[in-house]
């Protein structure tokens, strides 16, 4: 996609496709396309956006996930990542769809904070919270120990 409009989007091959609604999710940075959006935007290029995902200085249009300079807690950002990236998509899709039609709007919620760390085959540990501490560290040298241990750090 190299542009949209009100109308349409514009693929890269010259192709165009009639749209009312265009949603992009790919990639860790922000689209080329936010650079349509006027406004703020943090150091990745993502534009600022309210409670609700819309662009602040453009609230009919909503960004959400990589594309979103979202607040978060104590002056902090939502990341680049999907522990973000896939709620925002749910209420932005939400939000998109209710406000044309004079439903509830819902603000997005950016807590609690995770993170997943996924391990392969062996499994993955996720954690909730923005303080990060392994203690004793895991082993590396044991398999059924290591996985012992992301269980009992696990938050499921």
């Amino acid at each position: 996609m190299t542009s949209a409009t009100r109308r349409d989007v514009t693929l890269s091959d010259g192709g165009v496709i009639p749209a009312v609604t265009v949603v992009r999710t790919a990639g860790m940075a922000a689209s080329p396309l936010t650079a349509q959006v006027p406004g703020e935007r943090d150091r990745w290029g993502r534009p600022s956006v309210d409670a609700h995902l819309r662009v602040v200085v453009v609230p009919d249009v909503h960004a959400a996930g990589h594309t979103a300079h979202a607040a978060v807690d104590d002056g902090r950002s939502t990341t680049r990542s999907c522990q973000h990236a896939l709620p925002m998509g749910r209420f932005a899709r939400h939000d998109v769809a209710a406000e044309p039609l004079g439903g509830d709007l819902l603000p997005f919620p950016p807590d609690p904070y995770v993170t997943c760390l996924v391990l392969g085959p062996a499994g993955a540990v996720c954690t909730e919270g923005r303080q990060r501490a392994l203690d004793p560290p895991p082993p590396t040298d044991d398999a059924e120990r290591l996985l012992d241990q992301a269980g009992r750090l696990s938050n499921g």
